[in-house]
């Protein structure tokens, strides 16, 4: 029999009788309900599904943050570079490689849009963005994402603090690097932002995937910005020269400069 208990953790978990029935996948269970005509359940379902996944969400973010501390500490966090560079490659056999069958910068939107309603961006946690097309891009505004944003201003479900204070005292960067858009005090986490979406694409193709408005450090109540600009051309100078690079004079055209 479904069970929901709301105290426990602060939060819906499922603590159903008897215990076998706790393997019973939630999708499968809220189809059921769905199927049966039981819209107590199903309603009570579609909320526990929503934090569901949230919490191993939120650890597994909250561990790449504190990796790539402790890499910071220990290494150099100059060496941040490196690590974002070869993790990059690495999964993009796999995970981004699906990208290159997104031929237009709506598809790509479309994409980076699911991954932010994943990511549990927006007010409350639940996936909700704002997405608008003006005349020359796409824009995607999370408030926060639910990633970096969460981390930088605390977790709006569980009531945790931000990831940069006690208990976690997870770091930024002590200096301006171009690939941290020229700034310090950004979080390490966010750096694959500029480093994955930004720097190596631009590099590699001379455009990127996707850019960041503008991170601004000392503000983590600042929404997190995505641009998606239609026509390469007409990205502006700043976004190629916040990283230390040149824009290409043509589309298509490598961009230039250095990655230090």
């Amino acid at each position: 029999m479904l069970k929901i208990d709301r105290k426990l953790l602060g939060r819906p978990l499922r603590v159903d009788e008897p215990v076998e029935e706790l393997g019973i996948s939630s999708y499968d269970r809220l189809r059921d309900a769905v199927k049966a005509g039981d819209t107590k359940t199903a309603l009570e379902l579609i909320d526990y599904v929503q934090v569901e996944g949230k919490g191993l969400h939120d650890l597994y973010c909250d561990w790449v943050y504190g990796l790539l501390t402790w890499i910071a500490d220990n290494c150099g966090e100059e060496r941040l570079l490196d690590v974002l560079k070869v993790t990059k490659q690495t999964i993009s056999a796999v995970f981004l490689d699906q990208l290159k069958n997104l031929k237009t910068k709506k598809q790509l939107l479309q994409w980076y849009t699911e991954q932010m309603r994943a990511h549990r961006s927006g007010p409350g946690e639940t996936g909700t963005l704002t997405v608008r097309e003006e005349e020359d891009r796409f824009v995607l505004s999370c408030d926060p994402c639910g990633a970096g944003g969460r981390m930088r201003r605390g977790g709006e479900v569980d009531g945790s603090p931000a990831r940069t204070k006690p208990p976690f005292n997870l770091g930024t960067t002590k200096k301006a690097y171009s690939w941290s858009w020229g700034k310090k005090n950004v979080s390490y986490y966010c750096l694959h932002c500029s480093v994955w979406h930004e720097l190596t694409a631009m590099q590699a193709t001379g455009v990127p995937t996707r850019l960041v408005e503008e991170y601004d450090p000392d503000n983590p109540g600042k929404p997190c910005t995505l641009l998606f600009y239609k026509d390469p051309a007409k990205i502006p100078e700043m976004y190629y020269t916040r990283l230390g690079l040149t824009k290409p004079g043509a589309k298509g055209a490598q961009a230039s400069g250095s990655s230090k």
